[in-house]
Formats: structure tokens, C-alpha cells, sequence
């Protein structure tokens, strides 16, 4: 008629139809012991063999972006070209995504890690990436700030005005540029 669980001998819930389940949220940290105890339509109990579970904690996976370097300048048009160490303690990196502040600009799901940023406005920007883990815990990068300029065209000025005399043959400008 019903199932109930146990940690130890605290109840944590029953469940009264097949199949015989139960979700333990919030699990403390550390070791317990879990049983299920049966109960038939005539009252007759039977309690399972205890099962060990350990709850840790998941760590959150570490993420560093490894180009372009913290205020590097890049020209406007030019493609950015975004990477990413990450690696996770206890579990596995399931995809490190590319931000500009809070706005995503893409993501990766393979080693090595990177994004080409391909239409970068000019100005200042603050690059972040976002590693998740496995088990969906998310470390982030520190920022790497980086300036994109718009490409300045050359001043030419040819120097003051000269006036050249006959018979003289020759005639020295300065111009700066």
C-alpha cells in the first residue's frame, strides 16, 4: 500500500503507487544511510538492506581566457579571435560560452575553447567567459578589458609655400606626415 524512505531513522517521504519512488532534495553534505520500508494491504512491513549515499558538493569549474591579452588594441574589421583554458576538479566542462559584458556572443563545446568575434564595434570592451560544468555549476573568468579603433588615415601637410627663383635648379620641401 505504500513505501516509505528513511535516512537513518528520519522519514524523509513515502510514496503510495507504483512505482515506489522519492526525490530527496537538499540532501545534507556528507554520508548516509537510506533504506525503504514496505507496507502490504495486510500491515506487513519489510524494510529494505541500507544503501550508502555520499552527497558532495560539485565545485565550480575554473575558466581563464587565455587571448587576447588584458588591453590589447584591435582594429576595427579585423576578426577577434576569443580563447579559453577551463577544466572542472570533479566532473567534466560541458560548454564555456563567450561574453562582452552581458551580452553572449557565442560558445564552445570542445577543448580547446574559442570564438572568433567577427563584427567587434569600436570602443572599449570587457570580454568575460562562462565555463559549465557537467553538473550545471558555472565558474567565470576574470575580465580581459580590450579596445577596438577605427583605423586613423595619415595627415600629409607639404610644408610651407616656396617660391623658386630662376636660374635656381633646385628646390628642398619638408613636408610631416
Amino acid at each position: 500500500t505504500k513505501v516509505e524512505f528513511f535516512r537513518g531513522t528520519t522519514k524523509l517521504g513515502e510514496d503510495l503507487t507504483n512505482p515506489y519512488s522519492f526525490i530527496w532534495g537538499n540532501a545534507a553534505l556528507g554520508n548516509h544511510s537510506v533504506t525503504a520500508r514496505a507496507t502490504d494491504n495486510d500491515n506487513n512491513v519489510t524494510t529494505s538492506a541500507a544503501v550508502s549515499i555520499t552527497v558532495s558538493a560539485n565545485s565550480s569549474p575554473v575558466v581563464i581566457i587565455t587571448a587576447p591579452l588584458n588591453s590589447t588594441q584591435v582594429m576595427s574589421g579585423a576578426a577577434i579571435s576569443i580563447t579559453a583554458s577551463a577544466s572542472d576538479a570533479n566532473g567534466s566542462v560541458a560548454k564555456v560560452e563567450f561574453f562582452n559584458g552581458t551580452t553572449k556572443l557565442g560558445e564552445d563545446l570542445t577543448s580547446p575553447y574559442g570564438f572568433i568575434w567577427s563584427d567587434a564595434p569600436a570602443g572599449n570592451h570587457a570580454l568575460t567567459a562562462k565555463a559549465t560544468d557537467n553538473l550545471g555549476a558555472i565558474g567565470t573568468s576574470a575580465v580581459i578589458n580590450i579596445s577596438v579603433v577605427d583605423p586613423v588615415s595619415p595627415t600629409l601637410d607639404a610644408g610651407e609655400d616656396k617660391i623658386l627663383t630662376l636660374p635656381e635648379n633646385s628646390l628642398t620641401l619638408t613636408p610631416s606626415v
